[in-house]
């Protein structure tokens, strides 16, 4: 909005403005523009104002026309603007600024303005012309654009930081990286305390500013949480309760520190503002995100503290389902451990190995599984199964397996007949009827320097006898599975083992592992066994689960389960 531009400011008071005929103000074009256009004599009196200048400043034509300019301002102009003006429109430039206005009805309008130079045709100076518009739109728009900004940057944060959330099953890396994110869009300190049992144990202590982290470490190593404390995160752990101030005052920082020295090192660090969320997940609290302020421009609102609840309610959904799946794999191992032999017994004139690896992460017990007992009287048994399917249900299938083999050896010698109980057993399973298994199972006798081993198959894998002398042979019986039909019959075959032979037993995830749809099968495992014959046999094991896994280049799509057997060389 002009100014008087003033006599002393643009010259002599007489020199009046023409008639407006000549000044040619009443243009058409002025007169549908979308801009407040008003002209101001040289005494700062409203000589002109065109139809939207009564439009944005709410006065009438007739009651802009010879009024004061300044009369549309709430609040005096300052003298050092109204020199700045004069100056401008002396020396023939132009003015921009923004001033409120006064409506008639008694609001105001942010307007923003442009004053320049109004000559008439003879080019005297005569007073001076403004073009307003509505500033209060631009800023609105400009305010909206501003939040749509911010808002994509919050959903491309929220889709970072569920990147660094999901990027490790590890949750205290996940969410030290989360931490890391966190700096410096949403605040200048990022810390997330857990709890564990009784504890608290701070997981994240993360600074924007590099030369402030030893600070922070310092203030995590002296001061650690206290369960006990009043701070906001102990809070928000023991009753959920959020927490946002837009300043920490004096008081509050005393009355979250414990003495002079921690008290000290808050300065230091130049707390100012802070919003603290609990993390919680199926209605349990894990633990507090905690954001703070160290400049004193920036200031916490609602807006931050809905985007720290997001952010925490994912940490949370971290936290419970990485501890979820680590009870569950916890419960599997031990599980599955419970169905194999927790060591092998030594077996005169024979070094064993067997070896187990579950197909994933180990989630569910899987089906496959091997034995190897004293039968009595220099009598061995071993088996090696896979039972279809994998949960609950298969380690029920395989425990029955495994104790009707234990027990039925003490009177039983014939590894057929061993076979056809098992099918019994299994065919009276209530629990699931439709589980059935693979089994191959084998009675070893050791003698004078070999080895006498009956087999018998139902319907397994046939196992690899790599000879002292490399030849390689595949045992070749191979009949029904048990579990499936009622009133069979297994043969049971003998193989008489020599000094330096080797024999491996399998189950079918290691022949049938998978490369762009290659099987591993058989030839290459025996060419694994043939090239490995020499080695110890714990080193044998490793070789085919080895070479398993390089072939797959990936995690395998079932289990691996094997039993590596050597007759003692002279």
């Amino acid at each position: 909005m002009v100014a008087s531009a003033g006599p002393d400011a643009v010259g002599s008071a007489d020199a009046a403005p023409g008639p407006l005929a000549r000044l040619n103000l009443q243009s058409r074009i002025l007169e549908v523009v979308d801009t407040a256009i008003i002209a101001v004599d040289l005494q700062g009196t409203i000589i002109y104002a065109n139809p939207h200048a009564s439009t944005l400043y709410g006065w009438t034509h007739d009651d802009l026309i010879g009024i004061p300019a300044l009369a549309l301002t709430p609040l005096a102009v300052d003298r050092a603007v109204e020199e700045e003006i004069a100056t401008a429109i002396a020396a023939g430039g132009s003015w921009e600024g923004t001033f409120e206005v006064r409506r008639l009805d008694g609001g105001t309008v942010t307007v923003h303005v442009v004053d320049s130079p109004l000559y008439d045709v003879a080019g005297e100076l005569i007073g001076v012309v403004s073009a307003g518009t509505d500033a209060s739109r631009e800023r609105a728009s400009e305010r909206r654009a501003t939040e749509q900004a911010r808002a994509a940057q919050i959903s491309q944060f929220l889709a970072d930081s569920g990147a660094a959330l999901a990027s490790s099953l590890d949750y205290r890396e996940a969410l030290k990286r989360l931490g890391r994110s966190c700096v410096p869009f949403l605040a200048d300190l990022c810390l997330i305390d857990v709890a564990e049992g009784q504890q608290v144990q701070r997981m994240v202590a993360a600074h924007h500013h590099e030369s402030q982290q030893a600070l922070v470490d310092e203030l995590e190593q002296r001061y650690p949480p206290d369960p006990t404390g009043d701070h906001p995160a102990i809070r928000a752990l023991r009753s959920g309760a959020t927490a946002l101030s837009a300043e920490m005052s004096d008081d509050f920082l005393r009355a979250t520190t414990r003495d002079e020295a921690h008290y000290a090192i808050v300065k230091q660090l130049n707390f100012q503002s802070y919003v603290c969320v609990p993390l919680m997940a199926r209605d349990r609290i894990l633990g507090a995100l905690t954001l703070v302020s160290c400049q004193g421009a920036r200031r916490f609102d609602e807006t931050d503290l809905a985007v720290a609840q997001e952010v925490a309610w994912r940490a949370a959904l971290l936290i419970d389902n990485v501890r979820l799946l680590s009870e569950s794999s916890h419960v599997a191992r031990v599980l599955q451990a419970s169905l194999m032999p927790p060591s092998l017994p030594a077996v005169p004139g024979l070094d064993v190995a067997a070896r187990y690896v579950a197909f994933g992460s180990g989630m569910e017990v899987g089906g496959d599984f091997y034995d190897l007992f004293s039968a009595g009287r220099g009598v061995w048994v071993f088996a090696l199964g896979d039972v279809c399917g994998r949960g609950p249900e298969a380690a029920v299938v395989t425990g029955s397996i495994r104790h009707t083999l234990r027990s039925a050896a003490l009177e039983i010698r014939q590894p057929g007949r061993l076979l056809a109980v098992a099918n019994e057993v299994l065919l009276r399973n209530e629990a699931d009827p439709q589980l059935f298994s693979t089994l191959l199972c084998g009675i070893l006798r050791p003698q004078a320097g070999s080895l006498r081993l009956t087999l018998a198959n139902a319907g397994h894998p046939p196992p690899v006898l790599v000879r002292a002398d490399g030849t390689v042979e595949f045992p070749p019986n191979r009949d029904t599975i048990v579990g499936a039909f009622a009133n069979l019959e297994w043969a049971s075959r003998p193989l008489s083992l020599q000094p330096g032979d080797l024999f491996v037993a399998y189950t079918d995830g290691i022949t049938e592992a998978r490369r762009d749809g290659e099987l591993f099968g058989p030839q290459r495992l025996a060419e694994v066994v043939a090239a490995a014959r020499q080695r110890p046999i714990e080193e044998v094991a490793d070789r085919i689960i080895a070479a398993v896994q390089d072939f797959a280049g990936h995690e395998p799509n079932d289990d691996l389960a094997l039993m590596a057997m050597r007759v003692w060389s002279s």
